[in-house]
């Protein structure tokens, strides 16, 4: 798999999670989105990533790793979700759906 990613320049999960991922407690996790924070399971692991900028969104979209692409699904079959704000730019693709 990083043999894949580092041909497609994607960062390797494991070192763009160790360089750019700083866990968070449930409290500061509501306190930064306390409406995606509310729709995971208590014991899920919280993170922020010092590669968002101000506005929330990601600074290094076309480069982000696998497990970034697969946020929030990653490990999960892909549903619908309901956006808390439908302009943020998040696209969600589900299997037989087309764009």
């Amino acid at each position: 798999m990083a043999a894949l990613t580092r041909v497609l320049g994607i960062p390797s999960d494991h070192v763009f999670a160790a360089e750019h991922w700083h866990p968070l407690t449930r409290a500061e996790a509501t306190a930064l989105n306390p409406f995606y924070t509310s729709r995971l399971p208590a014991d899920a692991q919280l993170y922020t990533c010092d590669r968002l900028g101000a506005d929330g969104r990601c600074t290094v979209y076309e480069e982000r790793p696998l497990v970034c692409r697969g946020y929030p699904w990653y490990g999960q079959a892909p549903r619908e979700m309901p956006l808390a704000d439908p302009e943020c730019g998040y696209a969600v693709d589900l299997p037989g759906r087309a764009g």
